[in-house]
């Protein structure tokens, strides 16, 4: 498989402009002065933030000490009308370039600042809208609701909807991370042979994907034989080296542009025992049904029902994961979730990971995930690499 294209553009500054006017309109509806967005680390919780300002805080979210107690949060303002943007954040660099916002504030107490700012902004009379409260730590929640003394409405299901339908500029960026989790993929499963530490083939896929372009690799998982079944997410890989027709369960995640990409394959070192090979078989079945089942108009239920009838057919329903995908943009886990009650109804513009999960007693664990944008007709799979590495 050849190596990604260059980069796409980052989203430019009329779409976030067009962010924050959706962010006016439904203020207006709701009858706020403004909304307040909350936002966390690039590699963890940026939007909504980051989603209404372009901006990503750079700095991990640190304990507050002394007088330092914001590190790796921010706040995006928007003001419902007239509107003029300000960020606030803690760790003093930002891209000129790229953050949309009429004033940046760079603040070490976050909450309290907020607070102060946007009561001045707002009248004492006035309901201010929130998304992204729950990002903050209940210390400076609590210091910035005291601060602002307004009544606060909560806004995040109404900022997801938004947020869940992609742009052609996100689709764009998220085709492209997904390229580079498929070459890293691709170089881990290459590397996975027998006598292998799981260590060297997480080395080698996280490279991959780094020259590949990544923003960074959060992880990527090599999970083998018996801890195939786990599925735990630390530690990603130890010193086990792999054995012969041992599962190997490969977990890539990351970002590149700012968007996402999160791919699941498994495969096996050396020769696939057939217990294994039906394990394998009966995951690519379910995940297949599924990927059928993304169109517009279905709910996402619909997907997870398609798995399960795969799973009942082969005689394995109890072993299915009850959590088989979901959303993916700023963030890896987004809205709407595939699970068996979800009942959000498949838009164009939605960006799906389907990723079926089953473990069964004394075979191990497998999962097999697929990138899946929601068109006008046939769904777009955007992970090329394809599902059956055995």
């Amino acid at each position: 498989m050849s190596d990604p294209q260059p980069t796409p553009p980052s989203i430019d500054r009329a779409e976030v402009v067009r962010r924050q006017q959706a962010a006016r309109d439904l203020c207006q509806r709701l009858n706020c002065a403004g909304l307040i967005a909350f936002g966390g680390p690039f590699y963890d919780r940026p939007g909504p933030s980051a989603y209404l300002s372009n901006h990503f805080p750079p700095f991990p979210t640190v304990a507050p000490y002394r007088s330092f107690r914001s590190f790796g949060y921010a706040a995006t303002v928007i003001p419902a009308d007239p509107g003029r943007p300000v960020l606030l954040f803690c760790d003093g660099s930002y891209r000129e370039d790229l953050v949309v916002a009429d004033e940046v504030v760079v603040t070490t107490d976050l909450g309290c600042d907020l607070g102060r700012r946007a009561a001045e902004l707002f009248r004492s009379s006035d309901t201010v809208a929130v998304a992204g409260l729950d990002i903050l730590p209940d210390l400076h929640e609590e210091e910035f609701e005291t601060v602002l003394g307004r009544e606060l409405v909560v806004v995040d299901d109404q900022l997801w909807e938004l947020r869940m339908i992609k742009s052609p500029a996100e689709q764009e960026l998220l085709r492209h991370a997904a390229r580079i989790a498929d070459v890293a993929l691709e170089a881990a499963i290459a590397a996975a042979e027998p006598g292998v530490p799981e260590t060297h083939v997480c080395a080698v896929g996280t490279a991959t994907a780094l020259r590949a372009g990544a923003d960074f690799v959060r992880y990527l998982r090599v999970h083998s034989g018996p801890w195939s079944r786990v599925g735990s997410r630390w530690p990603q890989a130890t010193s086990r080296r792999l054995a012969e027709g041992d599962i190997v369960y490969l977990d890539v995640i990351g970002a590149a542009g700012g968007y996402q990409f999160d791919v699941l394959r498994v495969t096996t070192a050396g020769a696939t025992p057939d217990p294994v090979r039906r394990l394998f078989e009966v995951t690519y079945e379910a995940l297949q049904a599924a990927v059928a089942e993304a169109r517009a108009g279905r709910r996402c239920r619909d997907l997870y029902r398609a798995m399960r009838r795969v799973a009942e057919h082969h005689g394995c329903a109890e072993q299915l994961g009850g959590f088989a995908g979901h959303g993916i943009g700023l963030e890896t886990v987004e809205p709407p979730f595939i699970v068996a009650d979800d009942p959000t109804e498949l838009q164009p513009g939605m960006v799906l990971c389907v990723e079926p999960k089953f473990h069964l007693p004394g075979v191990g664990g497998a999962s097999i995930e697929y990138e899946v944008i929601i068109t006008d007709g046939d769904p777009e799979v955007i992970t090329k690499l394809s599902g059956k590495q055995w």
